[in-house]
């Protein structure tokens, strides 16, 4: 974890808000994690990789938390993760493209 709060800032440099929508761009550095958590966490994020998603909320260290449900696999259920902000890309709301 950082020892500061991570910026809220999008791959692009763009402010990161609680309610934007946005595109997982990559997989965050799962070092040091156990085997078997591992695992299911990397296929939980190469799940999202290219997908959309809302911002949920922001923790302590700048992390942008966002859930979703996986519907097949064995993995199938509701999800929730924290993800750094510059592995993301915002969506723009008002032409449905990026900016």
């Amino acid at each position: 974890m950082p020892k500061r709060s991570l910026l809220r800032k999008d791959a692009s440099g763009r402010q990161l808000r609680v309610g934007d929508v946005v595109r997982v761009i990559g997989v965050p550095d799962l070092e040091g994690m156990s085997e078997s958590a591992l695992r299911e966490s990397l296929l939980v994020f190469r799940h999202l990789v290219g997908t959309y998603r809302r911002i949920k909320l922001f923790d302590k260290h700048g992390f942008a938390e966002l859930s979703f449900r996986v519907r097949r696999g064995p993995f199938a259920d509701l999800h929730s993760v924290a993800i750094e902000p510059f592995l993301l890309r915002r969506k723009d709301a008002a032409r449905g493209r990026r900016t």
